[in-house]
């Protein structure tokens, strides 16, 4: 048999570990992302015309799911900043512009106060 040995030290990784794709931050990012655009095509549906009752359901189903999210995640995450970092970064990867993902988290997280508030009353 061979003796114990002591715990070998490990030198530092010369790479960064890889983010994991599935996490909860990346979830509610694409949530927020879906919400927001989702407003965008709510906004220009009505600009041209009438805002569809399909286009009026997915973004309440959407803020809904969220503002479930945000209760589940409030006391041990920080949500807003959760959603402001990761929906903004979705929002881009999908060919919005910095300024509008922005803009578009911005009224995905005013909506979601709004929400919040009628649930408390």
């Amino acid at each position: 048999m061979l003796p114990a040995t002591a715990v070998d030290t490990l030198a530092p990784s010369s790479s960064a570990a890889p983010t994991p794709a599935n996490t909860i931050e990346r979830y509610v990012g694409q949530r927020v992302a879906a919400a927001g655009i989702a407003i965008a095509e709510a906004l220009d549906e009505r600009q041209h015309g009438r805002l569809s009752t399909a286009t009026r359901t997915r973004g309440g189903d959407l803020l809904a799911a969220l503002h479930g999210l945000r209760l589940f995640m409030l006391a041990d995450w920080p949500f807003d900043e959760i959603c402001r970092v990761h929906g903004a970064a979705a929002l881009r990867a999908a060919d919005v512009s910095p300024a509008a993902a922005d803009v578009l988290v911005d009224e995905v997280l005013a909506l979601l106060r709004k929400i919040a508030r009628t649930a408390a009353n």
